[in-house]
């Protein structure tokens, strides 16, 4: 799968989350797990070959 892919799709959980916090304004230990994962991901695709070309 390409960076570009992966990183949209992690893009589009990162706002789902923060559409929960904002419906529910609560940072529960899941939600900062999930957002940790998150950054994670992101961080190893900035440095990651893989490419759609």
């Amino acid at each position: 799968m390409c960076n570009q892919l992966v990183l949209r799709q992690i893009e589009e959980l990162r706002q789902q989350l923060n559409e929960l916090y904002k419906l529910h304004s609560v940072i529960t230990p899941e939600l900062v797990e999930l957002s940790e994962q998150l950054d994670l991901l992101l961080n190893k695709l900035a440095y990651s070959t893989i490419d759609c070309n």
